[in-house]
């Protein structure tokens, strides 16, 4: 039995190594940085994702005990030893974790390119020369690393997203139901859920036979909720919605996929904002629909409400939603995106370049 050491930091990145984990079958022993999706799979957890999921530059300094202490038992787990670790995303937490390995002469391989498209893109050379393989979820990535990959002789290819398999496109549309996901990390739930619901009122006071369906994190306890809104713990719960609130990341993608159209309001820390906005300036767009959308030439579908916004503002945003937002989602390739993953992890792992 091969035994694979794998880490995820956050929720997406636990589903993503969960289908990777799945994928490659019984025949493997996993263990590392698990979230609930990894641990449901089979993964043997040293550290929990929900100890270190945390998203900004400001907010990784109230979780820096649990982030160092996960990274300790992942090096511990390193040093005794394991056929190939698999890092998912996370770049800060990771990266080191790869080099560590590959010192010991074990396999690194990185799951999600960091989006050196958006900032820092000097982070190439680096990222290549801590990994043997980068497996890439959009079209465009691997040419980004190409020069790189040749230098350190790092395998970078496009497997694309597990989206494509997580979901299916809408076959009818409730009117009167809409979605809220104001997030899965702590803070996210703190920013977002209260003005999430404020524009659900705003709105059902505009449609009186409007619905609301809150998704949640499994973990998280259902809070105190008005009328006409219910709790789900699945994003899939949402395929037949008139149209969807979403804080930016994975979700967005999620919608999109299944053809819901949304608007997009997120807030972080007044720290971490200025900085991002510092950083990030190739850029114009947080959602990556909209981000696919400008790299085609093409506007952005999904309004986006960033820092600051009112439940005034987010109701008559979703009020206006066209019933159909078309995305184009080719850059996320053909459905078996975790089959490609698995299989391009057991190539490294047997040697196969």
């Amino acid at each position: 039995m091969r035994t694979l050491l794998i880490s995820a930091a956050e929720a997406s990145g636990d589903r993503l190594a969960a289908a990777l984990v799945r994928a490659l079958g019984p025949g493997v022993r996993a263990r590392g940085i698990a979230g609930p999706a990894m641990r449901a799979a089979g993964v043997e957890p040293v550290a929990r994702v929900e100890e270190v999921a945390v998203m900004g530059l400001a907010e990784v300094l109230g979780r820096l005990g649990a982030i160092r202490r996960a990274r300790r038992a992942m090096e511990a787990a390193i040093d005794a030893g394991a056929d190939a670790l698999v890092v998912v995303d996370a770049p800060e937490l990771h990266l080191p974790l790869a080099r560590r390995a590959r010192a010991r002469g074990m396999p690194a391989i990185g799951y999600v390119s960091p989006q050196v498209w958006a900032w820092r893109p000097g982070r190439v050379d680096g990222i290549a020369a801590s990994l043997d393989a980068l497996l890439c979820l959009f079209d465009f990535e691997p040419a980004l690393y190409a020069e790189a990959a040749r230098r350190h002789g790092t395998r970078v290819l496009w497997v694309g997203h597990p989206v494509v398999d997580r979901l299916r496109r809408r076959q009818r549309v409730d009117p009167d139901l809409w979605g809220l996901l104001p997030g899965s990390r702590p803070q996210e739930l703190r920013r977002h859920l209260r003005p999430f619901l404020a524009a659900a009122e705003r709105l059902r006071a505009a449609r009186p036979a409007a619905r609301f369906r809150l998704v949640l994190p499994p973990e998280a306890p259902a809070p105190a909720l008005p009328d006409g809104v219910e709790v789900t713990r699945e994003v899939a719960a949402l395929a037949e919605a008139r149209g969807a609130l979403t804080k930016s990341g994975t979700v967005t993608l999620e919608l999109a996929r299944m053809g819901v159209p949304a608007v997009v309001a997120h807030r972080v820390h007044p720290i971490t904002w200025i900085l991002g906005r510092l950083l990030v300036r190739e850029v114009r767009h947080l959602a990556m629909p909209n981000v696919l959308a400008d790299r085609a030439g093409r506007p952005p579908p999904m309004p986006e409400h960033l820092q600051r916004f009112t439940p005034d503002a987010l109701a008559r945003a979703l009020l206006a939603l066209p019933e159909r937002q078309p995305v184009d989602l080719s850059a996320l390739g053909e459905p078996g995106a975790a089959g490609r993953a698995a299989a391009a992890v057991r190539a490294v792992v047997e040697g196969r370049r």
